[in-house]
């Protein structure tokens, strides 16, 4: 059953397993099956770049396997050659079926808790405690109507802590993402490059998403950021106040990283086959600061499905299997690299389906102008998607505004690109990082010292 999982994943012929080990089983803590665990290496039988933005890519791969981010070593981001080997830490999922042990779908991986703050001095402990006594008796007094806006607060008074702290360090703070979000493991694998000369040490904010990330970088929170291309183009623009977007006139690419995809999805045994069909009905369209709402919504309208009569409702990815299953949405929109973790986890609790886009809605969203490019998700990337699905894409983009200089910028790209860079921390999506691509052209200007940095073929 490996065997075959590699095949789907890296195409036939690619990689010959070298070594096995079985590394014990656990029952799978959702119920209902076991987990098992092994380790193996494989070895390249031709020359692959597993970073290629339109091919087998790791992130592939390691869904299929059950690896989590950091569990396939071996891949380079310059490409492999013949012979090179891989080295797998993964799981399967399986249930027992007639007494037999029949494999599940390629399940997402857990993501570990976020780190936590542990407070010095006795000040800020006992403001901890006060914030403790206000979240208790908030919620106490009022149900859940005070949590979250003490966790905004909460969430916006850290950003500003780590900021701060940023700066007084040299450093530089990089607006990322939500936690287990393939932008927040990208913002701490920057985190974690060493410092260089010319630039102090980067420190990861987290937030929504894109929108919010603009917002950081708009007020100074941020100094950098990574945000869909999509979005970071309005706010360039003049922005949106409808997406609560700024305008940041300033606004400059450092680095296309990777594609990311729109995923239209409903569930398996939805009578909904088009995106006609969804009129008339509700649509999960992301979180708030998200940018998945802002490709949601041209998304949605180039099929014209007009506000008035396809309600959006916003949703983090926690809550979208939970809407479907009880019937608040019919389908869910989300944006992301390929194959998306939060598609996959969704996929356990609602089997899904994803919807294709019409060819002239397509047309219209790719035009010369606009910042969308077409993009098909291959057959069996996600657990039964037997067709390849027609959909448009954006591009994760680096950002900055204008408080960086043009040294501190070239500092900043040659932590990311020279040598292997993120590629050792970020996860599989760290591979697609390359210099080759990332002055690719964007929707966007590059910043002059980008510019400079990829030279006459990018930029």
């Amino acid at each position: 059953m490996v065997e075959a999982r590699i095949t789907d994943a890296a195409g036939p012929g690619l990689l010959e397993i070298t070594e096995f080990r079985r590394m014990g089983q656990a029952p799978d803590p959702a119920g209902g099956a076991r987990i098992a665990y092994f380790a193996m290496r494989m070895r390249l039988t031709r020359d692959h770049q597993f970073g290629a933005w339109d091919g087998r890519n790791l992130q592939t791969l390691a869904a299929a396997l059950g690896a989590a981010p950091r569990a396939i070593s071996g891949a380079n981001r310059e490409g492999n050659r013949a012979g090179d080997v891989l080295r797998v830490n993964g799981a399967l999922r399986l249930r027992e079926e007639a007494g037999r042990w029949v494999p599940l779908p390629a399940a997402a991986w857990d993501e570990g808790p976020p780190t936590a703050f542990d407070p010095q001095g006795s000040q800020a402990e006992r403001l901890l405690t006060a914030i403790g006594t206000a979240l208790t008796a908030g919620s106490r007094a009022t149900g859940a109507e005070m949590t979250p806006v003490i966790e905004q607060e909460l969430a916006q008074a850290w950003r500003n802590i780590e900021a701060r702290q940023a700066r007084l360090r040299h450093g530089v703070p990089l607006a990322g993402g939500a936690a287990g979000s393939e932008y927040a493991r990208l913002a701490e694998a920057i985190a974690h490059l060493p410092p260089g000369p010319g630039l102090g040490p980067t420190v990861a904010l987290p937030s929504a998403g894109s929108v919010e990330n603009i917002r950081l970088m708009a007020d100074g929170t941020a100094l950098a950021g990574i945000a869909q291309a999509d979005v970071a183009l309005r706010a360039l623009r003049g922005g949106a106040p409808e997406w609560d977007l700024p305008a940041l006139p300033g606004l400059r690419a450092l680095a296309a990283l990777y594609p990311e995809a729109a995923h239209v999805g409903v569930p398996a045994d939805s009578p909904i086959r088009r995106m006609a069909d969804l009129a008339g009905k509700s649509v999960g369209v992301g979180a708030l600061g998200s940018g998945a709402r802002v490709t949601a919504e041209e998304v949605l309208l180039a099929h014209g499905l007009d506000p008035a009569t396809t309600p959006r409702v916003a949703l983090p990815p926690a809550a979208i299997a939970g809407a479907l299953r009880d019937g608040r949405i019919a389908a869910a929109i989300g944006v992301s690299l390929v194959p998306n973790q939060a598609v996959l986890r969704l996929g356990e609790a609602v089997p899904l389906r994803l919807l294709p886009l019409d060819e002239a809605a397509i047309a219209a969203l790719t035009g010369e102008d606009d910042p969308l490019i077409r993009f098909t998700i291959p057959a069996g990337t996600y657990p039964g998607q037997a067709e390849a699905v027609s959909t448009v894409a954006t591009q994760a983009v680096l950002l900055a505004g204008e408080a960086l200089t043009r040294a501190e910028i070239t500092a900043l790209l040659q932590r990311l690109f020279e040598g292997q860079g993120v590629a050792g921390t970020g996860g599989p999506a760290a591979l697609m990082i390359r210099r080759e691509t990332a002055g690719a052209p964007l929707p966007l200007p590059f910043h002059p010292a980008a510019r400079a940095f990829f030279g006459p073929r990018g930029g």
